[in-house]
Protein backbone atom coordinates (compact mmCIF):
# COMPACT_ATOMS: atom_id res chain seq x y z
CA UNK A 1 0.00 0.00 0.00
CA UNK A 2 0.90 3.46 -1.01
CA UNK A 3 1.42 6.32 1.78
CA UNK A 4 -1.28 8.27 -0.08
CA UNK A 5 -3.12 5.16 0.44
CA UNK A 6 -2.48 4.59 4.12
CA UNK A 7 -3.43 8.56 4.89
CA UNK A 8 -6.69 8.11 2.85
CA UNK A 9 -7.44 4.48 5.03
CA UNK A 10 -6.19 6.79 8.22
CA UNK A 11 -8.63 9.61 7.92
CA UNK A 12 -11.45 7.08 7.17
CA UNK A 13 -10.86 5.46 10.46
CA UNK A 14 -10.71 8.82 12.43
CA UNK A 15 -14.00 9.69 10.85
CA UNK A 16 -15.19 6.26 11.78
CA UNK A 17 -14.00 6.50 15.82
CA UNK A 18 -15.66 9.90 15.73
CA UNK A 19 -19.07 8.64 15.07
CA UNK A 20 -18.90 6.03 17.45
CA UNK A 21 -18.59 8.90 20.23
CA UNK A 22 -21.84 9.88 19.19
CA UNK A 23 -24.04 6.53 18.93
CA UNK A 24 -27.73 6.30 18.10
CA UNK A 25 -30.01 5.09 20.59
CA UNK A 26 -33.73 3.70 20.41
CA UNK A 27 -36.03 3.97 22.76
CA UNK A 28 -35.88 0.32 23.89
CA UNK A 29 -32.50 0.86 24.64
CA UNK A 30 -34.19 3.00 27.60
CA UNK A 31 -33.77 1.44 30.71
CA UNK A 32 -35.96 2.72 33.36
CA UNK A 33 -36.13 1.03 37.05
CA UNK A 34 -38.96 -0.05 38.65
CA UNK A 35 -41.18 1.59 41.10
CA UNK A 36 -42.36 -1.19 43.48
CA UNK A 37 -44.71 -0.11 47.23
CA UNK A 38 -43.07 -3.00 50.00
CA UNK A 39 -45.56 -5.28 50.61
CA UNK A 40 -45.40 -7.64 54.14
CA UNK A 41 -44.06 -10.29 52.03
CA UNK A 42 -41.78 -8.56 49.81
CA UNK A 43 -38.21 -9.61 49.28
CA UNK A 44 -37.38 -5.89 49.54
CA UNK A 45 -34.73 -4.44 52.39
CA UNK A 46 -36.71 -1.38 53.31
CA UNK A 47 -40.25 -0.66 55.36
CA UNK A 48 -43.38 -2.01 54.45
CA UNK A 49 -45.43 0.08 52.44
CA UNK A 50 -42.67 1.87 51.33
CA UNK A 51 -42.27 3.67 48.05
CA UNK A 52 -39.03 1.72 46.45
CA UNK A 53 -37.33 2.43 43.32
CA UNK A 54 -35.05 -0.41 41.81
CA UNK A 55 -36.23 -2.03 45.26
CA UNK A 56 -32.90 -0.06 46.57
CA UNK A 57 -34.16 3.61 46.94
CA UNK A 58 -37.18 5.13 49.37
CA UNK A 59 -38.46 7.51 47.81
CA UNK A 60 -41.18 7.73 50.43
CA UNK A 61 -42.50 5.87 53.36
CA UNK A 62 -45.78 4.64 53.50
CA UNK A 63 -48.47 7.55 54.30
CA UNK A 64 -46.14 10.01 53.03
CA UNK A 65 -47.12 11.71 49.78
CA UNK A 66 -44.93 12.85 46.67
CA UNK A 67 -45.06 14.59 43.82
CA UNK A 68 -44.77 13.28 40.86
CA UNK A 69 -44.99 14.25 36.52
CA UNK A 70 -46.43 11.65 34.25
CA UNK A 71 -44.01 10.89 31.72
CA UNK A 72 -45.88 7.97 30.46
CA UNK A 73 -49.08 5.97 30.62
CA UNK A 74 -49.51 3.04 28.54
CA UNK A 75 -52.99 1.00 29.51
CA UNK A 76 -52.74 -3.08 28.42
CA UNK A 77 -54.39 -5.94 29.30
CA UNK A 78 -52.75 -9.95 30.62
CA UNK A 79 -54.24 -13.07 31.84
CA UNK A 80 -55.09 -13.20 35.47
CA UNK A 81 -53.17 -16.28 36.71
CA UNK A 82 -52.98 -16.80 40.56
CA UNK A 83 -49.63 -15.89 42.03
CA UNK A 84 -49.14 -19.09 43.41
CA UNK A 85 -48.92 -20.60 39.92
CA UNK A 86 -45.90 -21.15 37.94
CA UNK A 87 -47.78 -20.13 34.62
CA UNK A 88 -46.66 -16.81 33.11
CA UNK A 89 -49.07 -14.39 32.05
CA UNK A 90 -49.60 -13.62 28.48
CA UNK A 91 -49.67 -9.47 27.49
CA UNK A 92 -51.76 -7.34 24.92
CA UNK A 93 -51.00 -3.91 24.19
CA UNK A 94 -54.45 -3.85 21.93
CA UNK A 95 -58.07 -4.87 23.00
CA UNK A 96 -57.88 -7.21 19.37
CA UNK A 97 -54.74 -9.02 20.85
CA UNK A 98 -56.19 -9.30 24.02
CA UNK A 99 -59.75 -10.71 22.76
CA UNK A 100 -57.38 -12.80 20.74
CA UNK A 101 -55.43 -14.69 23.65
CA UNK A 102 -58.32 -14.74 26.31
CA UNK A 103 -60.21 -17.06 22.99
CA UNK A 104 -56.90 -19.47 23.68
CA UNK A 105 -56.66 -19.45 27.47
CA UNK A 106 -58.27 -20.91 30.47
CA UNK A 107 -57.84 -17.46 32.72
CA UNK A 108 -59.82 -14.23 32.38
CA UNK A 109 -57.69 -11.34 30.78
CA UNK A 110 -57.56 -8.06 33.59
CA UNK A 111 -56.37 -4.51 32.37
CA UNK A 112 -53.26 -3.03 33.66
CA UNK A 113 -50.78 -0.30 32.62
CA UNK A 114 -47.01 0.84 32.56
CA UNK A 115 -46.84 4.58 34.31
CA UNK A 116 -43.75 6.41 33.96
CA UNK A 117 -43.04 8.95 36.62
CA UNK A 118 -40.87 11.66 37.30
CA UNK A 119 -39.54 12.41 40.77
CA UNK A 120 -38.21 15.38 42.22
CA UNK A 121 -35.54 14.50 44.73
CA UNK A 122 -36.35 16.33 48.31
CA UNK A 123 -34.02 18.85 49.75
CA UNK A 124 -32.85 16.60 52.94
CA UNK A 125 -32.48 13.80 50.84
CA UNK A 126 -28.97 13.18 49.94
CA UNK A 127 -29.49 10.07 48.08
CA UNK A 128 -27.79 11.02 44.71
CA UNK A 129 -27.54 7.86 43.20
CA UNK A 130 -31.71 7.49 43.39
CA UNK A 131 -31.58 10.97 41.39
CA UNK A 132 -29.23 10.53 38.66
CA UNK A 133 -31.10 13.67 35.82
CA UNK A 134 -30.52 17.25 36.67
CA UNK A 135 -33.52 19.24 35.75
CA UNK A 136 -33.28 22.81 36.33
CA UNK A 137 -31.73 23.89 39.95
CA UNK A 138 -32.81 19.98 41.17
CA UNK A 139 -32.03 15.91 40.36
CA UNK A 140 -35.07 13.87 39.92
CA UNK A 141 -35.85 10.10 39.79
CA UNK A 142 -37.45 8.28 37.09
CA UNK A 143 -39.24 4.76 37.27
CA UNK A 144 -42.01 2.63 36.16
CA UNK A 145 -44.89 1.39 37.79
CA UNK A 146 -47.23 -1.64 36.96
CA UNK A 147 -50.43 -1.11 38.16
CA UNK A 148 -53.28 -3.69 37.96
CA UNK A 149 -57.25 -4.39 39.59
CA UNK A 150 -57.18 -1.88 43.14
CA UNK A 151 -53.95 -0.13 41.60
CA UNK A 152 -55.19 0.23 38.38
CA UNK A 153 -58.20 2.16 39.36
CA UNK A 154 -56.76 4.87 41.84
CA UNK A 155 -53.93 5.58 39.15
CA UNK A 156 -54.24 4.85 35.87
CA UNK A 157 -57.95 5.41 35.42
CA UNK A 158 -57.49 8.56 37.61
CA UNK A 159 -55.28 9.48 34.54
CA UNK A 160 -57.84 8.81 31.77
CA UNK A 161 -60.91 10.75 33.83
CA UNK A 162 -58.70 13.41 33.68
CA UNK A 163 -57.34 13.71 30.49
CA UNK A 164 -61.26 12.79 29.21
CA UNK A 165 -62.78 15.95 30.78
CA UNK A 166 -59.50 18.21 31.00
CA UNK A 167 -58.39 17.79 27.30
CA UNK A 168 -56.14 21.02 26.88
CA UNK A 169 -54.54 20.26 29.95
CA UNK A 170 -51.82 17.90 29.19
CA UNK A 171 -51.17 15.48 32.05
CA UNK A 172 -47.60 16.42 32.71
CA UNK A 173 -48.10 19.85 32.66
CA UNK A 174 -49.47 19.26 36.10
CA UNK A 175 -47.72 17.69 39.15
CA UNK A 176 -49.57 14.78 40.95
CA UNK A 177 -49.61 13.06 44.52
CA UNK A 178 -48.51 9.86 45.13
CA UNK A 179 -49.11 8.09 47.94
CA UNK A 180 -48.56 4.22 49.59
CA UNK A 181 -51.93 3.49 51.24
CA UNK A 182 -53.24 0.74 53.25
CA UNK A 183 -56.22 -1.33 51.59
CA UNK A 184 -57.88 -3.80 53.42
CA UNK A 185 -60.77 -6.74 52.02
CA UNK A 186 -61.68 -9.75 54.91
CA UNK A 187 -58.26 -10.70 56.40
CA UNK A 188 -55.80 -9.29 53.95
CA UNK A 189 -54.26 -5.63 54.51
CA UNK A 190 -51.88 -4.47 51.28
CA UNK A 191 -50.24 -0.91 50.32
CA UNK A 192 -51.69 0.46 47.29
CA UNK A 193 -50.45 2.88 44.91
CA UNK A 194 -52.67 6.67 44.89
CA UNK A 195 -52.49 9.32 42.22
CA UNK A 196 -54.01 12.56 42.97
CA UNK A 197 -53.81 15.49 41.04
CA UNK A 198 -52.78 19.21 42.41
CA UNK A 199 -52.76 22.53 42.00
CA UNK A 200 -49.21 23.04 41.14
CA UNK A 201 -47.93 23.63 37.51
CA UNK A 202 -44.78 21.43 36.16
CA UNK A 203 -41.56 23.54 35.89
CA UNK A 204 -40.67 25.00 32.75
CA UNK A 205 -37.78 22.87 32.67
CA UNK A 206 -39.29 19.45 33.53
CA UNK A 207 -41.53 20.55 31.03
CA UNK A 208 -38.34 21.02 28.10
CA UNK A 209 -36.95 18.07 29.54
CA UNK A 210 -40.23 15.88 28.82
CA UNK A 211 -40.44 17.36 25.21
CA UNK A 212 -37.02 16.80 24.67
CA UNK A 213 -37.52 12.67 26.04
CA UNK A 214 -40.35 11.91 23.92
CA UNK A 215 -38.95 13.47 21.09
Amino acid sequence: MSNKDTAVAEAANTAVSTNVSQPHFDAEDIDIPRINLVQKMSQIDAPTGAIVLDKTHVLAEAETPIDVTIVAAQKGWRENIPFDEEDVPRIAWSKEQSDAIEMDSDYDMIEFAEITLLVKQPEDNDDDEAYPFPIGDSNYAMGKINVSKNAYRSTFKRLATFAAFNKSVPLNSRTWSLTSEVLSKGKYTWHNPSLNITKNGTDDAVSEFLNNFGA
